[in-house]
């Protein structure tokens, strides 16, 4: 994933300096070349219809990898979405088997206390009878 950090940050760099460089040696070759005026502008013309291709060339290249990045994002967006939903079903489903479970041992354990508690009742009244 760096790798591709490092090639989105220096891309713009790269294309500029590039430019920068095509057009001053192109600026100097025709400052010192010694050429008539129309070889000059028919150069000068050439060169610019180059430069453009380039420009062009570069942004096509610059548009279809911005592209294929932004669709490995939608890819991997949409694969997490479905991981999450899943997570959140098998969560739902687990809690609701865990709820019924401590329902159920709940209603156990209040079924022992009342017996424990009848039988405290039981026995109570019985020992306040022998003591009467």
């Amino acid at each position: 994933m760096n790798k591709e950090k490092d090639e989105k940050s220096c891309f713009p760099g790269i294309l500029t300096a590039l430019l920068i460089g095509l057009s001053t040696g192109f600026i100097l070759g025709i400052l010192f070349a010694p050429k008539s005026g129309r070889e000059t502008e028919k150069e000068i013309k050439e060169k610019s219809m180059e430069l453009i291709e380039k420009g062009k060339t570069s942004l096509d290249k610059f548009t279809c990898r911005a592209k294929d990045y932004m669709d490995k994002s939608k890819s991997k967006l949409a694969e997490l979405r479905s991981k999450g939903e899943s997570f959140a079903e098998t969560s739902k489903e687990k809690i609701t088997d865990l709820s019924k479970v401590i329902s159920s041992e709940t209603s156990k354990a209040s079924e022992k206390i009342k017996k424990v508690v009848d039988k405290g009742k039981k026995t109570s009244k019985r020992i306040e009878e022998e003591l009467s």
